[in-house]
């Protein structure tokens, strides 16, 4: 590759990421940062009908944290040479981490004094069931191939026992709640809490670009994922953006490689930043 075509890239790939940077101040926060990695087979059942394989592996606080597993299985049916459709399920193990939640007021101490309450829960793993329909139209302009994966996506979350300490503290503590007050009826109780079951639906919409260069054999893209979720009206649960570029081994393998940025609303998940590594191949 020439030092124009090199030139080319570098400029194509700052473009993107200006262009696909979030208008919220939420970039300048101070996020989670992961490792996200995916593994991915796929076996051609016919010329149209493809059975697709999924592990995937994500890391918080860099790499010191597990904070998630996941195994899945799709079937994708190819219409025509631009649209496609699939189909399938996916089983999640997600980390929660310990969570202290403020309470309200909890009554008087023996001197009169006003008392508050929080509760620590600790860390626990939940489990998830999620299943999901989709398609995807794929078009060229010029070199750049665009694609539009629309997905709707059902996730069932398994009740979990979590373990819960409960505080007490006084107005004079307020900056500084986590040094627990003892009253002798509430200091630090344990309990069990049984988090119920629940469900969720959403609205996936991905659009992805890819430069094709010629005679190259890496491919540079970016994609923003809007996430709605569709039992409750809030807005849009979160958005995804990523940039990096793939790299064809040869016709049955690819690699590729990414920066993530996610950035919520509602979602309960943290927003924060990943680099993503995936390997793809064909059996």
């Amino acid at each position: 590759m020439n030092s124009k075509s090199r030139t080319k890239i570098a400029a194509y790939a700052a473009a993107l990421t200006l262009a696909l940077l979030p208008a919220s101040n939420t970039m300048a926060q101070s996020d989670d940062f992961g490792v996200w990695t995916t593994i991915d087979a796929k076996k051609k059942l016919t010329d149209k009908l493809q059975l697709g394989i999924e592990g995937e592996l994500r890391t918080v606080d860099g790499v010191s944290e597990i904070d998630r597993r996941a195994m899945g299985v799709s079937i994708s049916y190819k219409f025509t040479k631009w649209l496609k459709a699939d189909v399938g399920y996916v089983y999640i193990d997600s980390y929660n981490e310990k969570e202290t939640k403020l309470k309200g007021y909890a009554g008087e101490d023996a001197s009169g004094t006003p008392v508050f309450n929080y509760n620590v829960d600790h860390e626990y793993w939940e489990k998830r069931d999620r299943f999901y329909i989709g398609a995807t139209a794929d078009w060229k302009v010029g070199r750049l191939k665009f694609s539009l994966r629309e997905r709707l996506q059902y996730q069932y979350t398994h009740s979990a026992l979590v373990y819960e300490d409960k505080y007490v503290y006084t107005p004079a503590d307020r900056d500084d709640p986590f040094s627990p007050v003892a009253l002798d009826e509430d200091a630090s109780k344990s309990d069990a809490e049984l988090k119920e079951g629940k469900h969720s639906t959403l609205l996936r919409s991905r659009l992805t670009v890819k430069w094709d260069i010629k005679d190259c054999k890496i491919e540079p893209f970016a994609s923003v994922e809007l996430f709605t979720r569709t039992d409750e009206w809030c807005g849009h649960d979160k958005l995804r953006y990523r940039i990096g570029a793939e790299y064809k081994i040869d016709k049955k393998n690819d690699l590729s490689i990414y920066y993530l940025y996610q950035d919520n609303h509602s979602s309960s998940s943290p927003a924060g930043h990943a680099i993503g590594v995936g390997y793809s191949f064909e059996l």
